[in-house]
Protein backbone atom coordinates (compact mmCIF):
# COMPACT_ATOMS: atom_id res chain seq x y z
CA UNK A 1 0.00 0.00 0.00
CA UNK A 2 1.39 3.60 -0.63
CA UNK A 3 2.45 5.98 2.11
CA UNK A 4 -0.62 7.94 2.87
CA UNK A 5 -3.19 5.89 1.56
CA UNK A 6 -6.08 4.80 4.39
CA UNK A 7 -6.70 1.31 4.38
CA UNK A 8 -9.50 -0.31 2.81
CA UNK A 9 -11.96 -1.32 5.06
CA UNK A 10 -13.58 -5.09 4.86
CA UNK A 11 -16.30 -6.53 6.46
CA UNK A 12 -17.65 -9.95 5.77
CA UNK A 13 -20.96 -11.92 5.60
CA UNK A 14 -21.03 -16.16 6.51
CA UNK A 15 -23.04 -18.53 5.06
CA UNK A 16 -24.49 -20.83 7.42
CA UNK A 17 -24.94 -23.77 5.28
CA UNK A 18 -22.01 -23.50 3.20
CA UNK A 19 -18.34 -22.53 2.87
CA UNK A 20 -18.91 -19.07 1.19
CA UNK A 21 -18.50 -15.72 2.68
CA UNK A 22 -19.42 -11.79 0.69
CA UNK A 23 -16.75 -9.71 1.62
CA UNK A 24 -17.30 -5.59 1.39
CA UNK A 25 -14.17 -4.00 0.65
CA UNK A 26 -14.39 0.02 1.29
CA UNK A 27 -12.55 2.76 0.09
CA UNK A 28 -12.31 5.46 -1.08
CA UNK A 29 -15.48 6.09 0.90
CA UNK A 30 -17.94 6.30 -1.92
CA UNK A 31 -17.31 3.07 -3.35
CA UNK A 32 -17.25 -0.28 -2.22
CA UNK A 33 -16.61 -3.80 -3.86
CA UNK A 34 -18.35 -7.20 -3.30
CA UNK A 35 -15.98 -10.76 -3.41
CA UNK A 36 -16.85 -13.94 -3.21
CA UNK A 37 -14.85 -16.44 -0.70
CA UNK A 38 -14.91 -19.92 -1.20
CA UNK A 39 -13.44 -20.94 2.18
CA UNK A 40 -13.07 -24.34 1.38
CA UNK A 41 -11.00 -23.96 -1.46
CA UNK A 42 -9.59 -20.47 -0.14
CA UNK A 43 -10.22 -18.92 -3.74
CA UNK A 44 -11.24 -14.93 -3.96
CA UNK A 45 -13.44 -14.45 -6.74
CA UNK A 46 -14.06 -10.29 -7.11
CA UNK A 47 -17.14 -9.20 -8.28
CA UNK A 48 -18.79 -5.50 -8.60
CA UNK A 49 -17.73 -2.40 -7.57
CA UNK A 50 -20.30 0.20 -6.33
CA UNK A 51 -20.48 3.86 -6.30
CA UNK A 52 -22.33 4.90 -3.45
CA UNK A 53 -22.69 3.40 0.05
CA UNK A 54 -23.48 -0.03 0.61
CA UNK A 55 -24.51 -0.99 4.06
CA UNK A 56 -23.02 -4.08 5.44
CA UNK A 57 -24.23 -3.95 8.95
CA UNK A 58 -28.11 -3.95 6.98
CA UNK A 59 -27.26 -6.70 4.82
CA UNK A 60 -27.28 -10.53 4.96
CA UNK A 61 -26.17 -13.60 2.95
CA UNK A 62 -28.55 -16.30 2.30
CA UNK A 63 -27.68 -19.60 4.07
CA UNK A 64 -26.41 -21.56 0.89
CA UNK A 65 -24.41 -18.62 0.05
CA UNK A 66 -26.25 -17.72 -3.39
CA UNK A 67 -27.66 -14.88 -2.48
CA UNK A 68 -27.41 -11.50 -1.21
CA UNK A 69 -29.31 -9.01 0.46
CA UNK A 70 -28.19 -5.57 0.83
CA UNK A 71 -28.86 -1.96 1.40
CA UNK A 72 -27.60 0.46 -0.39
CA UNK A 73 -27.73 4.23 -1.18
CA UNK A 74 -26.78 7.26 -3.24
CA UNK A 75 -27.90 10.54 -3.84
CA UNK A 76 -26.76 11.10 -7.12
CA UNK A 77 -28.33 12.72 -10.01
CA UNK A 78 -27.42 10.05 -11.94
CA UNK A 79 -29.03 7.83 -9.99
CA UNK A 80 -32.11 9.67 -9.24
CA UNK A 81 -32.51 10.09 -13.41
CA UNK A 82 -31.85 6.44 -13.68
CA UNK A 83 -34.37 5.19 -11.09
CA UNK A 84 -37.02 7.73 -12.61
CA UNK A 85 -36.46 6.15 -16.07
CA UNK A 86 -36.58 2.38 -15.00
CA UNK A 87 -38.60 2.68 -12.77
CA UNK A 88 -40.75 5.54 -13.05
CA UNK A 89 -39.70 6.98 -9.36
CA UNK A 90 -37.55 9.06 -7.16
CA UNK A 91 -35.61 6.72 -5.62
CA UNK A 92 -31.77 7.25 -3.76
CA UNK A 93 -31.50 4.13 -0.90
CA UNK A 94 -33.06 0.99 -1.81
CA UNK A 95 -32.89 -3.28 -0.99
CA UNK A 96 -31.70 -5.27 -3.40
CA UNK A 97 -31.48 -9.00 -3.78
CA UNK A 98 -28.52 -9.95 -6.25
CA UNK A 99 -26.04 -13.12 -6.77
CA UNK A 100 -23.12 -12.41 -5.41
CA UNK A 101 -20.65 -11.26 -5.91
CA UNK A 102 -22.52 -8.87 -8.44
CA UNK A 103 -24.90 -5.86 -7.16
CA UNK A 104 -27.10 -6.39 -10.20
CA UNK A 105 -30.86 -6.44 -8.89
CA UNK A 106 -33.02 -9.64 -9.32
CA UNK A 107 -35.23 -8.17 -6.27
CA UNK A 108 -35.50 -4.65 -5.32
CA UNK A 109 -37.37 -2.34 -3.44
CA UNK A 110 -37.34 1.50 -2.70
CA UNK A 111 -36.10 2.50 0.55
CA UNK A 112 -36.25 6.23 0.37
CA UNK A 113 -38.47 7.21 2.80
CA UNK A 114 -36.40 7.95 4.99
CA UNK A 115 -36.62 4.82 7.83
CA UNK A 116 -36.80 1.61 5.74
CA UNK A 117 -34.21 -0.88 4.14
CA UNK A 118 -32.38 -3.78 4.47
CA UNK A 119 -33.29 -7.10 5.48
CA UNK A 120 -32.38 -10.77 6.27
CA UNK A 121 -33.23 -14.33 5.28
CA UNK A 122 -35.43 -16.42 7.29
CA UNK A 123 -33.99 -19.23 4.69
CA UNK A 124 -32.48 -19.47 1.53
CA UNK A 125 -35.50 -19.00 -0.65
CA UNK A 126 -37.20 -16.78 2.29
CA UNK A 127 -36.51 -12.73 2.80
CA UNK A 128 -38.08 -10.53 5.28
CA UNK A 129 -37.11 -6.68 4.24
CA UNK A 130 -37.75 -4.20 6.28
CA UNK A 131 -40.73 -2.32 4.14
CA UNK A 132 -44.19 -2.04 5.38
CA UNK A 133 -45.54 -1.43 1.71
CA UNK A 134 -44.42 -3.94 -0.82
CA UNK A 135 -47.15 -3.15 -3.24
CA UNK A 136 -45.61 0.51 -3.24
CA UNK A 137 -41.95 -0.15 -2.68
CA UNK A 138 -41.40 -3.68 -4.55
CA UNK A 139 -40.07 -2.30 -7.78
CA UNK A 140 -38.52 -6.56 -8.51
CA UNK A 141 -40.20 -9.09 -6.95
CA UNK A 142 -37.17 -11.82 -7.32
CA UNK A 143 -38.31 -14.82 -9.00
CA UNK A 144 -38.72 -18.19 -6.67
CA UNK A 145 -38.53 -16.23 -3.51
CA UNK A 146 -41.04 -15.77 -0.37
CA UNK A 147 -40.55 -11.77 0.32
CA UNK A 148 -42.28 -10.89 4.08
CA UNK A 149 -42.37 -7.56 4.88
CA UNK A 150 -41.69 -5.90 8.08
CA UNK A 151 -44.15 -6.43 11.05
CA UNK A 152 -44.57 -2.94 11.96
CA UNK A 153 -41.44 0.44 11.44
CA UNK A 154 -39.31 -1.41 14.34
CA UNK A 155 -38.61 -4.54 11.10
CA UNK A 156 -36.09 -7.05 11.46
CA UNK A 157 -32.34 -6.47 12.96
CA UNK A 158 -29.60 -7.88 9.92
CA UNK A 159 -26.82 -7.83 11.99
CA UNK A 160 -27.96 -9.67 14.81
CA UNK A 161 -30.15 -11.75 12.96
CA UNK A 162 -26.91 -12.35 10.27
CA UNK A 163 -24.98 -13.00 13.33
CA UNK A 164 -27.11 -14.95 15.26
CA UNK A 165 -27.62 -17.22 12.43
CA UNK A 166 -24.11 -18.12 11.66
CA UNK A 167 -23.16 -19.16 15.32
CA UNK A 168 -22.82 -16.07 17.44
CA UNK A 169 -24.82 -15.47 20.89
CA UNK A 170 -25.64 -12.09 22.76
CA UNK A 171 -23.66 -12.06 26.16
CA UNK A 172 -24.00 -8.12 26.70
CA UNK A 173 -27.09 -6.18 25.00
CA UNK A 174 -27.22 -2.62 27.04
CA UNK A 175 -30.81 -1.07 26.68
CA UNK A 176 -28.76 1.65 24.64
CA UNK A 177 -25.70 1.29 23.11
CA UNK A 178 -25.90 3.95 19.72
CA UNK A 179 -23.88 7.09 21.17
CA UNK A 180 -22.94 5.55 24.52
CA UNK A 181 -18.94 4.72 23.65
CA UNK A 182 -16.73 1.75 24.85
CA UNK A 183 -18.18 2.02 28.09
CA UNK A 184 -21.44 0.58 26.69
CA UNK A 185 -20.52 -1.92 23.65
CA UNK A 186 -23.25 -4.28 22.21
CA UNK A 187 -21.15 -7.48 22.77
CA UNK A 188 -21.45 -11.18 20.98
CA UNK A 189 -19.78 -13.90 21.42
CA UNK A 190 -18.78 -17.20 18.88
CA UNK A 191 -16.12 -19.87 20.34
CA UNK A 192 -13.15 -17.98 21.90
CA UNK A 193 -13.75 -14.22 19.85
CA UNK A 194 -15.98 -11.97 20.91
CA UNK A 195 -17.04 -8.69 19.17
CA UNK A 196 -17.51 -5.60 20.64
CA UNK A 197 -20.20 -3.18 18.44
CA UNK A 198 -19.33 0.26 20.06
CA UNK A 199 -21.07 3.90 19.18
CA UNK A 200 -19.42 6.83 19.96
CA UNK A 201 -20.61 10.31 21.08
CA UNK A 202 -20.83 11.21 17.18
CA UNK A 203 -22.67 8.11 16.56
CA UNK A 204 -19.34 6.46 14.68
CA UNK A 205 -19.77 2.68 14.79
CA UNK A 206 -16.93 0.24 14.58
CA UNK A 207 -16.00 -3.22 16.07
CA UNK A 208 -13.26 -4.64 18.56
CA UNK A 209 -12.65 -7.97 19.16
CA UNK A 210 -11.05 -10.25 21.90
CA UNK A 211 -9.75 -13.55 21.91
CA UNK A 212 -10.71 -15.80 24.99
CA UNK A 213 -8.72 -18.77 24.68
CA UNK A 214 -5.28 -19.86 26.52
CA UNK A 215 -2.36 -20.03 24.52
CA UNK A 216 -1.28 -17.95 21.47
CA UNK A 217 -3.24 -15.26 20.41
CA UNK A 218 -4.44 -13.93 17.19
CA UNK A 219 -3.49 -10.48 15.95
CA UNK A 220 -6.88 -8.54 16.56
CA UNK A 221 -5.74 -4.84 17.22
CA UNK A 222 -7.18 -2.78 14.50
CA UNK A 223 -9.03 -5.52 13.08
CA UNK A 224 -12.66 -4.31 10.75
CA UNK A 225 -14.01 -7.94 11.00
CA UNK A 226 -13.12 -11.24 12.27
CA UNK A 227 -15.18 -14.06 12.24
CA UNK A 228 -14.90 -18.48 12.75
CA UNK A 229 -15.68 -20.30 9.11
CA UNK A 230 -17.42 -23.84 9.29
CA UNK A 231 -14.31 -25.24 9.78
CA UNK A 232 -12.97 -23.19 13.05
CA UNK A 233 -10.89 -21.11 11.23
CA UNK A 234 -10.58 -17.10 12.50
CA UNK A 235 -10.62 -15.33 9.51
CA UNK A 236 -9.73 -11.48 10.02
CA UNK A 237 -9.66 -8.35 8.25
CA UNK A 238 -6.95 -5.83 9.57
CA UNK A 239 -5.46 -2.68 7.17
CA UNK A 240 -7.13 -3.82 4.30
CA UNK A 241 -5.90 -7.37 4.14
CA UNK A 242 -7.47 -10.45 5.22
CA UNK A 243 -6.10 -13.60 6.81
CA UNK A 244 -6.46 -16.95 8.55
CA UNK A 245 -5.40 -17.92 11.65
CA UNK A 246 -5.30 -21.61 12.98
CA UNK A 247 -3.13 -23.36 15.72
CA UNK A 248 -1.53 -20.26 16.52
CA UNK A 249 -0.24 -19.26 13.05
CA UNK A 250 -1.71 -16.35 10.83
CA UNK A 251 -1.52 -16.42 6.87
CA UNK A 252 -2.22 -13.49 4.33
CA UNK A 253 -5.04 -14.44 1.73
CA UNK A 254 -5.18 -11.17 0.34
CA UNK A 255 -4.10 -7.80 0.34
CA UNK A 256 -7.67 -5.85 -1.21
CA UNK A 257 -5.65 -1.84 -0.91
CA UNK A 258 -4.29 -1.95 -4.12
CA UNK A 259 -7.73 -2.69 -5.67
CA UNK A 260 -9.37 0.76 -6.86
CA UNK A 261 -12.03 1.35 -8.49
CA UNK A 262 -12.96 1.93 -12.01
CA UNK A 263 -12.97 5.48 -13.91
CA UNK A 264 -15.21 6.70 -15.03
CA UNK A 265 -18.17 5.25 -12.89
CA UNK A 266 -20.24 1.81 -13.79
CA UNK A 267 -23.58 1.77 -13.35
CA UNK A 268 -24.41 -1.12 -10.72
Amino acid sequence: MKKGLVPARIWGLLASEADRVVLFRRGPSQWTRVYLWDTATDTLTPGSWFQGRLYEWMSDLSPDGEHLLYAARNESKRQQALAMERYGVRMWSWTALSKPPQVHAIGLWNASDGWSGGGAFRDSRTIQVNHTDLTRQQLIHPPGFVVLHAPGRQGVNPLTATLQGTGWRVTHEPEQWIGMGEAHPFTLRKGALEMNFISDQRYHRFVRYRWLAEGPSPDLEGATWADLDRRGRLLIARAGRVFIWRGGQESELVDLNADQPPRPAQPA
